[in-house]
């Protein structure tokens, strides 16, 4: 073959080479992620506030604030990952199955699974992107079966060192935490004794279980406790990275029937002892322009939440509804002032009155603020929810709810996740919601 043969071969099968890595080029080209509508040629990336319905909902991020209330029906347990990974429990309730009055509703997401393990489950679920296995507090609220576990004798299980595996004492065993503060601990108290003086109602059954839970695990497994306090915000603090995210806080406004009045604490029972209610604990976890609000069942038919409001004296993002909204909770006084644009509602009994109907439709039509509200409800049974569909068919309903604010703080998420089984995935999406 002459050169000139050479050649014109060389450049036809040039040519042939040429085309395909241009059409392989062409294909690559039609399989990159799309350029973000709002600022071209920045590729789009998925954010934890990128929930579709129908779909798992996706992890939380650093700079991220993520408020989940786990739905088991059978009590209440909010669970937080704060900016930097820092994670904190609020309760880990825990009551039996009842077929008298109050009536429970259908546990979830089965009769045979226990809320602890259930909680624990929902937990570990969104703590890989934390990287943690384990949780840095665990609060609380007060000394009721629905917020830390039922009494002895109720066929539950004993561990070997004498007390009986429910509700935060069976959660520890899943999932351990660093530190836990209770209203009551004392390191010259080992028996407790301070709960009998300061409250009444409270689950005394309990009570020797909590003990001697308490005195294994800070002996054996170096658990940390403190009595929780109020008048700070320096007992529950980031643990991670906090001087990159200063604008977030949890305040300690309230415990023990004393609350903090912006210069002192203030008893508000004086000589008489409160119901174990009046001693829930009450904070304020702040993160920019957004507040959440949380105290335990230290409602209106406690002294404690008009004061509390008023020493807040501004509206705030959502808050957890004081004693799954019972009769008297959430007075118009207290709701004035705090304006919450969420009320998240961890219910779990057959009755009208828990929530309370009248309440629903004062907040619902507001009769007590003029600013829009979104009720969340994490168990409404249909015996109750089908009578009032009226009221109802305007919330939002059965599920696991998790609030989620954007890094910095000025506009949040609110997400209803399916509670039936283990997938989490989003039944609604509500948001961008502004913050104030």
């Amino acid at each position: 073959m002459g050169l000139g043969a050479i050649a014109s071969c060389c450049l036809k099968h040039l040519a042939s080479f040429t085309a395909c890595c241009l059409a392989v080029l062409a294909l690559f080209a039609t399989c990159k992620p799309a350029d973000n509508p709002d600022n071209p040629g920045k590729q789009e990336t998925r954010l934890p506030s990128d929930a579709e319905v129908g779909k798992a909902l996706p992890a939380w991020a650093e700079g991220w604030l993520d408020i989940h209330a786990i739905s088991t029906g059978r009590g209440e347990c909010t669970f937080f990952i704060m900016p930097d990974g820092t994670t904190m429990i609020i309760d880990a309730g825990e009551t039996v199955t009842s077929t008298s009055s109050p009536v429970s509703v259908a546990q979830r997401p089965d009769a045979g699974t226990r809320p602890y393990f259930t909680q624990g489950r929902y937990m570990k679920h969104f703590l890989e992107a934390t990287g943690h296995n384990y949780l840095d507090y665990a609060v609380m609220s007060h000394f009721h079966i629905d917020h830390y576990g039922t009494p002895s004798g109720k066929g539950f299980t004993k561990s070997a060192e004498g007390y009986t595996l429910t509700g935060m004492m069976a959660l520890y065993i899943t999932l351990p935490y660093k530190k836990m503060l209770d209203r009551a601990w004392g390191a010259d108290d080992p028996e407790y004794s301070f709960i009998a003086k300061s409250g009444k109602d409270y689950s005394s059954g309990t009570v020797g279980d909590y003990t001697n839970f308490v005195k294994y695990a800070t002996s054996k497994k170096g658990l940390e406790m403190e009595r929780f306090k109020a008048g700070t915000d320096q007992q529950l603090k980031l643990c991670y990275n906090a001087a990159k995210y200063p604008s977030f806080k949890i305040f300690n406004y309230a415990v023990n029937g004393e609350y903090w009045n912006g210069g002192a604490i203030v008893d508000a029972y004086g000589s008489s002892i409160p119901y174990e209610n009046g001693n829930s604990c009450i904070s304020l976890i702040s993160y920019g322009k957004f507040d959440y609000y949380t105290a335990g069942d230290a409602g209106g038919n406690t002294k404690m939440a008009v004061p509390v409001a008023k020493v807040i004296g501004r509206p705030v993002e959502a808050m957890k509804a004081d004693h799954h909204m019972s009769v008297n909770c959430l007075p118009q006084e207290q709701m004035s002032i705090l304006q919450p644009r969420v009320v998240v509602t961890q219910s779990f009994a057959q009755r009208t009155d828990q929530p309370m109907l009248g309440t629903v439709e004062a907040l619902l039509d507001h009769k007590y603020y003029n600013g829009d509200v979104s009720l969340y409800f994490t168990c409404i049974d249909p015996v109750i929810s089908s009578p009032n569909a009226n009221l109802y068919d305007r919330c939002h309903i059965n599920g696991h709810v998790v609030i989620r604010v954007e890094p910095g703080g000025d506009r949040f998420w609110v997400f209803q996740l399916d509670d039936t089984n283990n997938f989490y995935k989003v039944k609604s999406v509500e948001g961008p919601i502004e913050c104030k």
